[in-house]
């Protein structure tokens, strides 16, 4: 049990933006959000992938920046999850072997364990790793230490992706300067920690994050990650779309989450007629119009989860706590009905809000929980304290005295102060004498000339 309070700064890389939260871990158990943060990142992340590390390093200066001049505190280091394009999981297994029979102890799951983790993946990197299993003779453990055997056998499930997804991001905090990471991590699982409760991973369930970028498919079985994939297709591409309709990204972000937006929507051919939209140019955009556009793309991306969970081996009979649904995407109307059209998975439910923690949130946040998950569940988990006191700037000893108080004191002065001192007052008796005389013979002069 914490002792004292912590403060918490927490960055989430997203797939289209950067969020920065700063949060306390008060004794009570609850979390106390004091500042919050975020930033379009478009413009130097794609699929999230850093592809401007000038950019970058930028948006995280001006993130931490912002959260400094709330908190009113300097920020020591940050606690950073990531995700993106191309982020997967594969099974691996690593095997030891016993002349006699055994009594295996931690350091030989340790040692199993560093066997998997520098297990090399041509130009990929693994970036976690989650026991699944322990094979000990023909037994099946979650835990293997203490047993007597002759061997033993730990599957692992790796998540990897490309080298430079986290290459790049770990070159941009190492120049940010002043801040050092605590910890990097994923944010698909920080993300179900928050979201789903031990129940529903037991049962067996799939947690669907959309994304403005990308859509993140991860199954859970008996407490475990099992599965994990991330589509490089997002809800970002249903608003492209729709702005080929004549409109801008805002326009058309409004529009898919709208009433009017519905995919799947069963409505009258009256209603289909209706115009939702007049743009700029005076097209009109008609219901079924729209409708039938982000149908098309919102099938793409969901036949790629169902395709996913194919890949998994994991039928969805066995997911019986069904399907999250989660991210920007989740918020366009009908979604549940429209994934178990495509998935066909029945139990569907959309979640915005932790499960799992006590959060008290500012009014900035209480409506778009969803939008800081990431970083809030960073702040659920952290352990060391990321900020400390302000050095206080030392007064200008340098002040104008007001001049009745400005006497000087012999008694201390040094000699070469004092020859200084001297010698100026001689220099100004000798300027103003000679000034005094020059002035005398002018007058006398001008007498003289009268």
């Amino acid at each position: 049990m914490a002792t004292e309070e912590l403060n918490i700064v927490a960055i989430e890389i997203g797939s289209s933006k950067v969020v920065g939260v700063a949060g306390v871990k008060r004794l009570d158990g609850k979390i106390e959000v004091t500042a919050h943060v975020q930033q379009d990142a478009a413009t130097f992340i794609r699929k999230g992938i850093i592809r401007n590390e000038d950019q970058a390093i930028l948006c995280i200066q001006n993130i931490i920046a912002k959260l400094k001049e709330k908190l009113q505190k300097e920020i020591t280091q940050v606690y950073v999850c990531y995700s993106g394009q191309g982020v997967h999981s594969v099974h691996n297994e690593v095997s030891r072997l016993f002349e006699n029979d055994h009594k295996i102890v931690k350091e030989d799951i340790d040692g199993i364990y560093d066997e998997n983790i520098n297990h090399v993946y041509e130009g990929q990197r693994i970036l976690d790793a989650i026991p699944q299993e322990f094979s000990v003779g023909t037994q099946k453990l979650m835990d293997a230490v203490g047993v007597l055997s002759s061997n033993v056998t730990g599957r692992y499930l790796n998540i990897v992706a490309k080298s430079k997804l986290l290459n790049y991001l770990e070159n941009c905090f190492q120049k940010v300067g002043g801040v050092r990471v605590a910890e990097y991590k994923l944010t698909p699982l920080v993300v179900a920690d928050q979201l789903l409760n031990e129940a529903q991973k037991n049962s067996g369930c799939v947690l669907v994050d959309i994304g403005a970028d990308t859509t993140t498919v991860s199954i859970y079985k008996s407490k475990l990650l099992r599965f994990l994939s991330v589509i490089p297709l997002g809800s970002d591409n249903i608003t492209k779309d729709i702005m080929t309709l004549q409109m801008e990204h805002n326009d058309a972000e409004e529009l898919k989450v709208s009433k009017f937006g519905e995919p799947y929507a069963s409505f009258s051919e009256e209603e289909g007629e209706s115009v939702v939209k007049t743009t700029a140019d005076g097209v009109e955009i008609k219901r079924k119009t729209l409708s039938s556009v982000i149908d098309a793309r919102l099938t793409e991306i969901l036949i790629n989860v169902k395709q996913q969970i194919n890949e998994s081996k994991y039928a969805r009979e066995s997911l019986v706590a069904g399907a999250f649904l989660t991210g920007g995407g989740a918020n366009m109307p009908n979604i549940a009905n429209v994934f178990t059209e495509v998935v066909g998975i029945d139990k569907v439910s959309v979640r915005k809000n932790s499960q799992s923690a006590d959060y008290i949130l500012p009014i900035g946040i209480k409506n778009t929980e969803a939008r800081y998950l990431a970083a809030l569940g960073l702040i659920a988990n952290a352990n060391q304290n990321c900020t400390a006191q302000m050095e206080q700037k030392p007064q200008d000893i340098f002040v104008e005295q007001p001049v009745e108080e400005q006497k000087t004191d012999n008694s201390n002065t040094d000699v070469a102060d004092t020859d200084d001192v001297e010698q100026k007052e001689e220099k100004n008796k000798k300027k103003n004498g000679s000034g005094f005389w020059k002035k005398i013979k002018k007058t006398f002069n001008d007498l003289m000339e009268e």
